[in-house]
């Protein structure tokens, strides 16, 4: 095959027949003449010294180097961080460990071979000796041993959000509800799973690497720091991805290994991420305990707020560091009017896989323990669901409204939305028949939780008072050819939210072209502009649609320069046409002809120059929030612990949508994976710190029978912080849907089992240990077996 890099550049509609006819081109489908395979060694215990003997594995059939990190180390780099906290400890990440292991899964070596068949063969000859040592699998800021020898305790970071009197407000409160809300670990589990390609130019001086990622420039930066080589010499590729979910959206570890094992080798190199890998090596997402207590009036409405936040980084706190605990800590007010609170976050470090970004960053986290405190406070203080949340929403008037953690919440009409979603569930219907239900001896309930959707990551100023130390902005380009067809380059990944059909959609308006007629770049640094955030935070929409818009006015209005000099006419005479320009008196030029002038340049206006192009870099000047409330009936099958979700009614406002039927996509493809959260998926580790889940075999994602109708009413809010009044849509089912199942089943239980869901997932193992107080295994999590000792790493 080729080894010219792959571009994405193609009309959306092309992508996606192209796509439905099975014509994807992924990371793993593409080959370069002469390309070793790269196989990871990978450890087996959460904890210990090590020794390794490569001997035998350099020996084997076909391989051609085997790296450990002393050959790595001295010529490298550890990653650098995207996120920092307030107070953080320095905890490196190297792409192989040196003589100490901190989580099963770490890299402890690398072995090149002519195909992956003989690469696994090999690297089952490497010969690595455990001295294990006490594993910290429990998170706390107590725990022992330390992970780290220089570091006085296991505390990894720390953040702080105050506003108001909290201790005084609850000490006045008429009601305090108090509860531990976790968050389990889950696995983003993209149907792609990660992939490297790396190749150096003759001189060894210039990479090229291919790679499954949301974030070019991210990773371009990355591979410049830890490889010590100027970014202009690192050319940054992406082919189509199959799903990313925010396990994509920050560099790795394979990433610097792979590059710097094609340097010494001379010869392109691969690595594809196994499933069973693929559990271990990518960044979990979640594992966060919010400790909350919430004050009310006895009307119900909010006096304060406090929380502590505990967030199990997992070994090394990665490129994300505590970043989803910083988010998690400043959420936890919601979408609630809410002056005296205090939020504390405590990011520690454990013997597991790093935690880093999945769907939601935190939000989910937050907006569970919201919830979940405020149903409770409802059920106490005898008020419906509905009407406690109503009492506590921030109205129009009132925003925009800075809070606790001077977050600026833009717009919204959350009262009138909610109101909404009561009105198409029948709310009084349903709880009354839910009731009925309970009273016949069915285990039936509904639930409502509302969220906020931070979205349109990017302040660069706002980002860093966060800790991000990213930029925020975007850069779009919009160029017409001579026959008057458009390009648009873009730093942003298609991952299957459809980015590329929306700014191909905000192009063909703002230029005046046919959609099938504007074609997408992206997917290579060295051709598509920068973008600071990379395509996460919910920003496609928002932040890159507001930049290709003005880059496609900026072209517009050289069009029109030119026609207007065309037509023999001052530009402010000139009319738009559908597809062209046109005076009152009736003389018209097209949009090809405007092209094919501006191309020969032999009859331009005085000042205009040759050809047609425009940029536009876009820093927005806030965040964007997205609002939104659901309502859902669960029934509990007691003798199964199963939990059917049988109607989910969505209400959702994300401002200005640029393309409802993404937005409706985007709804349901996350509130699949925030059933799941719910439900089903997390990942234990036993006592000793072996992951529970190495395969799909162990694994519990929810399936098409788990998802129920879904019911959307939409709002269309516009943020006066984005330039075409978007915000983001990626992640509004995840947020909302564990607090929502979560309220509902805990309404099925009744009075006397309201512990069992502050955990999730609600599995049908818990429900059970709750249905039956005699049952085997205690309440809350069962202990995970101990796994059997695999060969896959």
């Amino acid at each position: 095959m080729s080894r010219a890099p792959h571009v994405g550049q193609s009309p959306p509609g092309q992508k996606l027949r192209r796509l439905a006819a099975g014509g994807g081109s992924y990371l793993a489908d593409e080959q370069a003449a002469g390309e070793l395979h790269l196989v990871v060694v990978r450890s087996r215990e959460a904890h210990a010294r090590i020794s390794v003997d490569t001997e035998r594995a350099r020996t084997a059939p076909g391989v051609h180097a085997v790296l450990v990190g002393a050959d790595v180390r001295p010529h490298t780099d550890p990653m650098g961080l995207m996120w920092t906290a307030q107070i953080q400890a320095d905890a490196p990440t190297w792409c192989l460990a040196g003589d100490r292991v901190r989580y099963v899964g770490e890299p402890i070596a690398a072995v090149i071979a002519d195909d992956a068949y003989l690469a696994e063969d090999a690297a089952e000859l490497v010969d690595v000796t455990y001295e294990r040592l006490p594993a910290v699998v429990e998170p706390s800021a107590d725990s022992r041993p330390l992970l780290y020898a220089d570091w006085t305790d296991n505390v990894f970071g720390r953040n702080r959000f105050e506003a108001g009197d909290p201790v005084a407000a609850l000490a006045e409160s008429a009601l305090v509800v108090s509860g531990r809300y976790t968050s389990s670990r889950v696995a983003g589990l993209p149907l792609e799973t990660r992939g490297v390609r790396a190749m150096w130019d003759i001189t060894g001086e210039s990479l090229t690497m291919w790679t499954s990622t949301q974030a070019l420039h991210q990773v371009r930066a990355s591979l410049s720091d830890s490889l010590r080589v100027p970014e202009s010499r690192i050319r940054v590729c992406c082919p189509d991805v199959g799903g990313a979910f925010g396990n994509k959206v920050c560099a790795y570890v394979e990433e610097t290994l792979v590059a710097f094992a094609a340097r010494v080798v001379r010869r392109p190199v691969r690595w594809i991420e196994s499933r069973p890998e693929s559990f271990v090596a990518t960044v979990h997402g979640r594992g966060t305990t919010v400790d909350l207590e919430l004050g009310f009036n006895a009307d119900g409405t909010i006096t304060g707020l406090r929380a502590t936040v505990l967030l199990d980084c997992g070994a090394t706190p990665y490129m994300a560091g505590a970043g989803s605990g910083v988010v998690t800590s400043a959420m936890l007010t919601g979408p609630y009017r809410v002056s005296d609170a205090l939020a504390e976050l405590v990011a520690v470090v454990t013997n597991k896989t790093p935690i880093g970004a999945y769907r939601g960053f935190g939000m989910p986290e937050a907006t569970f323990a919201i919830e979940r405190a405020l149903d409770e406070g409802a059920r106490r203080l005898e008020i419906d669901p509905m009407e406690i949340r109503q009492r506590n929403l921030l109205r129009p008037d009132e925003l925009p409204y800075w809070t606790p953690a001077m977050m600026c919440l833009d717009s919204g009409r959350y009262g009138e939305l909610l109101g909404l979603v009561a009105d198409r569930f029948d709310w009084d219907r349903a709880r009354r028949e839910a009731a009925d239900a309970r009273a016949a001896g069915r285990l039936v309930g509904v639930g409502t939780a509302c969220y906020l959707e931070a979205s349109n990551f990017g302040p660069s100023t706002s980002a860093a008072m966060m800790g991000i130390n990213n930029p925020g902005h975007d850069r779009a380009v919009v160029r017409m050819d001579a026959s008057g067809l458009v390009t648009v380059l873009t730093g942003q990944t298609p991952m299957g939210q459809g980015v590329e059909t929306v700014l191909a959609q905000v192009a063909a308006d703002e230029v005046g072209v046919a959609l099938a007629d504007v074609s997408v770049v992206c997917g290579d640094t060295q051709a598509c502009p920068y973008t600071g955030y990379a395509s996460g935070g919910s920003r496609g929409a928002g932040v890159a649609g507001s930049a290709v818009m003005m880059a496609a006015r900026g072209l517009r209005a050289q069009m029109r320069a030119i026609a207007a000099h065309l037509l023999e006419v001052d530009p402010s005479a000139v009319l738009d046409t559908e597809f062209g320009f046109a005076t009152v008196a009736g003389k018209q030029v097209n949009v090809a002809q405007v092209a094919q002038a501006a191309w020969r340049a032999t009859d331009l206006p005085p000042e205009a120059q040759p050809g047609l192009e425009a940029g536009f870099t876009y820093d927005p000047q806030n965040f964007a929030f997205t609002f939104g409330a659901v309502a859902a009936a669960v029934e509990i099958d007691p003798d199964t612990g199963t939990v059917t979700v049988q109607r989910l009614v969505y209400g959702h406002d994300c401002g200005v949508q640029l393309n409802p039927a993404l937005v409706e996509g985007q709804i349901h493809g996350s509130t699949a994976q925030g059933i799941g959260a719910a439900l089903y998926e997390e990942l234990p580790y036993t006592a000793d710190g072996q992951p529970v889940v190495q395969s799909l075999w162990d694994y519990a994602p929810p399936l098409p029978g788990n998802m129920p109708p879904i019911e959307s009413v939409h709002l269309e809010t516009p943020s006066p912080f984005s330039l075409n009044g978007a915000k983001g849509a990626g992640e509004s089912g995840a947020i909302p849907l564990p607090a929502v199942v979560a309220n509902a089943i805990r309404d099925a239980l009744g009075a006397d089992h309201g512990h069992v869901v502050d955990t999730v997932p609600i599995t049908a193992e818990r429900l059970l240990a709750a249905l039956s107080p005699m049952a085997a295994h205690p309440m809350g999590p069962l202990e995970p077996a101990a796994p059997a000792r695999s060969s896959a790493f």
